[in-house]
């Protein structure tokens, strides 16, 4: 695995209202023919991994055994995603409307995905997340 830094950028729109937000991080990259994984700690302590495929992404974040959230991505696709929290589960749903992976000309790598989340019928908001590594 390679040493990386991860810059993610979250950009959320939820009704009228918009918020953004970076965050920084020092983990690792591995790449095995189309499958890249990678892994952090956010924060410096909460674990997220990222399985990256071809047109499928899938991003797992659990800062311990009873909270965690699973966000599963397919272009153009609907997938069950879930949250749980304090041993409440909410289970959702992501509409993909774009998964871009690709190398820059400075060398580094970037994931982006934008996509809206439900819970139900209801829009809950739509997301843009955008993920460097380099």
């Amino acid at each position: 695995m390679a040493k990386v830094t991860v810059t993610f950028t979250s950009t959320i729109r939820q009704e009228n209202e918009m918020e953004s937000f970076v965050k920084k991080a020092e983990g690792e990259l591995k790449q095995d023919g189309t499958i890249t994984r990678v892994s952090y700690l956010e924060d410096g302590k909460i674990p997220v991994k990222i399985l990256i495929k071809t047109g499928d992404v899938i991003i797992r974040r659990q800062p311990d055994q009873q909270n965690y959230s699973q966000l599963h991505f397919r272009l153009g696709e609907q997938q069950a995603c879930r949250y749980v929290a304090a041993g409440y589960q909410m289970d959702l749903t992501s509409t993909t409307n774009q998964i871009k992976f690709f190398s820059k000309n400075d060398g580094s790598q970037e994931l982006r995905i934008e996509y809206d989340l439900f819970s139900g019928l209801y829009l809950v908001g739509n997301y843009t997340v955008t993920l460097i590594f380099t």
